[in-house]
């Protein structure tokens, strides 16, 4: 027996240099010889002789697995667990279904079973950690969901009901001119060239909208109105003036609200109504002014003087408006333009003359005249619980 282990060494050794070009049949022979070293306690030719073929896959199938096995159990049987240990990890991860053998030596065994503990821990922590992530990924989702639901739902509470009836504030600025209906003078009434422009004034009030549908609502008010008129005109060739007045008004508004887009967040709407007004007070001033130049008369002034007698207590407007309806937070905000136009005379006309400073300092004579305006106005309402 020693003598063909005497014999066969020197071929072991040979083998070894040239294994790198040895085929499929030289690594079959070199696993016999394996086998042979192996039986005669020859442990560390093993590694040598099989190593290459494995690691170039000179092996395949069962010879393979006898390759992986010998070269294990001579690292194991040589005192080299951490070799034995890094070949059974690449031993499994080729045959991962391997099961021991009743031939295969307890050592072999024992750390054939400490592997697939270990792998089996650690696929069973990497499911772990899979499943783990999962939750957390559905318990995120879960979360921005529920966050998501609960800021509708708050958003839902702040937001406006356009369904229920609503109060709330305005104010505006305005733009009031007379209309003439008849025109009246000191001189020709024909030639006096009167007219009213536009002067600015302002609004402010209480407001309430009570829907009647999705697309209508019924408006309602309570304001109080700076109107301001300004009215200039040429009596007379060699002068000229300016009238000044100033009416406080309490407003009722009635109207009527058409929604454009009844179905939209921000509503666009269109107003039809009627304004009863009652007046409050009026006064005027005016300055009279000669228009050749170098005149030693100075201008005249009549200062502000009450007038509320002259003028109608009561009067009724006709209505017409655009605006939108933009909610907020428990509120809604509306932007609005209107028209209003007076339906009756604002001035009596038994008192036309009555006003002897207006008349004769001023030379106005206020003809028949009614009130139109102009008005953009900002306003919020909240809902009434």
């Amino acid at each position: 027996m020693y003598k063909r282990i005497i014999f066969i060494l020197p071929l072991f050794l040979w083998l070894q240099t040239t294994l790198h070009a040895q085929d499929m049949v030289g690594c079959t022979q070199l696993l016999e010889d394996a086998r042979e070293a192996y039986a005669a306690g020859m442990i560390e030719l093993v590694p040598e002789l099989l190593l290459p073929c494995i690691e170039e896959s000179g092996l395949s199938g069962t010879a393979r697995e006898e390759a992986y096995k010998l070269v294990i159990n001579a690292y194991l049987f040589d005192y080299l667990p951490d070799e034995a240990d890094k070949l059974m990890s690449a031993f499994l991860d080729e045959n991962p279904n391997y099961e021991a053998q009743a031939s295969d030596p307890s050592e072999f065994k024992l750390l054939l079973e400490t592997h697939k503990e270990r792998r089996a821990g650690e696929a069973a922590a990497l499911v772990a950690a899979a499943r783990t992530r999962q939750l957390e990924e559905q318990a995120a989702q879960q979360q921005a969901a529920e966050q998501s639901k609960a800021q509708r739902k708050a958003g839902a509470s702040f937001a406006p009901d356009s369904d229920k009836p609503r109060i709330g504030f305005l104010v505006g600025i305005s733009g009031s001119k007379g209309a003439i209906m008849e025109p009246y003078s000191v001189g020709d009434p024909n030639s006096a060239d009167g007219k009213y422009a536009f002067a600015p004034g302002f609004v402010l009030g209480a407001k309430v909208d009570l829907p009647l549908s999705k697309g209508i609502e019924i408006g309602l008010g309570l304001l109080y109105n700076r109107v301001n008129l300004s009215y200039s005109a040429s009596p007379y060739d060699f002068t000229s003036y300016e009238y000044h007045e100033c009416e406080n008004k309490l407003q009722l508004p009635f109207s009527m609200l058409v929604y454009l887009n009844p179905k939209g967040q921000t509503r666009a709407y269109f107003r039809v109504g009627v304004v009863a007004d009652y007046l409050l007070s009026a006064s005027a001033y005016g300055t009279r002014t000669y228009e050749e130049s170098g005149t030693y008369l100075k201008d005249v002034e009549v200062e502000k003087m009450t007038i509320s007698d002259t003028r109608s207590r009561m009067n009724l407007q006709g209505l017409l408006g655009v605006g939108v309806n933009i909610p907020l937070q428990k509120a809604f905000l509306s932007i609005e333009a209107s028209y209003s136009a007076g339906f009756f005379q604002t001035n009596k006309v038994e008192d036309r003359y009555d006003n002897q400073d207006i008349l004769w300092m001023l030379y106005h004579v206020e003809g028949d005249f009614r009130v139109n305006q102009v008005l953009l106005n900002v306003g919020i309402t909240w809902n009434l619980n």
